[in-house]
């Protein structure tokens, strides 16, 4: 399996992955033909599909949790949406199951190197941010050992964080244009708004919603909607930033790409200490795969490879899956393990 964007989509690979759109299924694992489907899933804002050909045989993409949770996750976070937009009220009873369910995979699934392959059409790509920044942020708090009851207050507060967005402005909010500083200030309402919408339901914990109120504060005060400072933003709230950046960073959207995982990991790293928790980013680094398996990459040696597999104590040292392409008629696959072959690096 690996990683291919729509414009290089082949008539020879096959669907890897299902596709769905909101929790309907567009298309199901195994298809082929995929070019015919080509226009209609790039109208969707898909710009990737993961596919299974003679070149990524036998390599697999691990996902933190099961297809069947992100299901039941999107579907909660939908329903929970449509209704506090509709009624005005805020019911959080399926999420609370929700939640349960993304605790329950990550915690009977290996220690991997993970790196969260759902595919967003541009119609549920904020349901998709979510749940992956829910993931990331599970992940920190599971490095951290926190105990039950803190890793589910730190799962329904990260799902629900931008529940405030529901109540802003949608062609702001969906500008693809530089916004006006009017407009700026509108969306840093969000985290305010967010944190009063979740104090209707009297079952969520406050700091649940303290998570919805301070998710874009900063170390250095730069940060909003309080410019609190260091000590003065909760340990969970820090967590949530990070997650909340990086998936944002490296989500592609229907008016730019996304980054790739180091991509991230350098803009990240850039505001470490300063704006992110050192300690914190560090331990989430350890947690996903900067180069994530199935990704292609161009190599120091001139070759290229799709990664194949993860050495979990060096993040930057995958195992690569070369392809000699020089005599194009007789293509040779072989696996070169970084970790054991320290003078290649990946350059891209």
């Amino acid at each position: 399996m690996r990683k291919v964007y729509l414009p290089d989509i082949q008539p020879h690979m096959y669907l890897a992955r299902d596709i769905y759109h909101f929790n309907g299924l567009l298309l199901k694992a195994g298809t082929g033909n995929l070019n015919r489907y080509l226009n209609s899933l790039s109208n969707l804002g898909i710009a990737f599909l993961y596919i299974n050909d003679d070149l990524s045989e036998g390599i697999d993409i691990p996902d933190a949790v099961a297809e069947e949770t992100r299901v039941k996750c999107k579907d909660a976070l939908q329903d929970t949406l449509f209704h506090f937009r509709t009624e005005g009220s805020l019911d959080t009873a399926h999420i609370t199951e929700a939640v349960d369910s993304l605790i329950d995979d990550l915690f009977t699934r290996k220690d991997i190197l993970v790196s969260l392959s759902d595919i967003a059409t541009t119609d549920d790509n904020t349901l998709v941010h979510s749940i992956n920044t829910t993931i990331y942020a599970l992940l920190i708090g599971k490095r951290l050992e926190l105990n039950p009851t803190e890793m589910h207050v730190l799962a329904e507060g990260a799902i629900l964080h931008d529940i405030g967005k529901t109540l802003l402005d949608p062609k702001i909010l969906f500008k693809t244009t530089p916004l006006t500083k009017e407009e700026f200030a509108h969306i840093q309402n969000h985290p305010l708004q967010g944190y009063q919408a979740l104090q209707q339901n009297p079952l969520l914990s406050e700091l649940s919603r303290l998570l919805a109120l301070q998710h874009h504060e900063r170390l250095d005060g730069s940060g909003y909607p309080y410019h609190l400072k260091g000590n003065e933003i909760h340990r969970f709230s820090k967590i949530l930033a990070i997650a909340d950046i990086y998936d944002a960073l490296t989500s592609e959207r229907c008016y730019r790409k996304g980054m790739s995982n180091y991509q991230a990991y350098e803009t990240l790293m850039a505001e470490c200490g300063d704006k992110i928790d050192a300690e914190l980013l560090h331990i989430f680094f350890n947690s996903i795969a900067i180069y994530p398996n199935g990704s292609i990459v161009n190599l120091s040696n001139g070759l290229r490879g799709i990664v194949k597999a993860q050495n979990e104590k060096a993040p930057f040292r995958p195992i690569i899956r070369v392809i000699d392409d020089v005599h194009y008629e007789e293509v040779k696959l072989y696996d070169l393990d970084l970790l054991q072959n320290l003078s290649v690096i990946i350059m891209r």
